[in-house]
């Protein structure tokens, strides 16, 4: 199961930078949704976050019992990543 779930998030991962700004699909978070260029830059940054993530989760198939805890902080930084470096550029748009 870890190889499939890592295989879809590296897919969407991939698919994150192509995606244009709606309210469906996405990182859909206040900032990225006011700017497009916020939009397109942390889609652009949490695209290779995801992939990488994917990648990890992917290789948790192959590790013993300790997969989940990797597993675990694997998904908070693909989430926690892109938001963050979303706010980031939103404060720094506002100054």
């Amino acid at each position: 199961m870890p190889i499939f779930v890592g295989l879809v998030l590296a897919i969407v991962g991939n698919y994150l930078p192509k995606c244009k700004q709606n309210y469906t699909i996405g990182i859909k978070i206040p900032w990225t949704l006011n700017s497009e260029e916020n939009w397109n830059r942390t889609h652009r940054f949490a695209g290779p976050v995801w992939v990488a993530g994917g990648m990890v989760i992917m290789l948790c198939a192959l590790i013993g019992g300790a997969f989940l805890w990797v597993m675990a902080a694997a998904f908070v930084v693909m989430v926690a990543a892109p938001v963050v470096y979303s706010f980031l550029l939103f404060k720094g748009k506002r100054q």
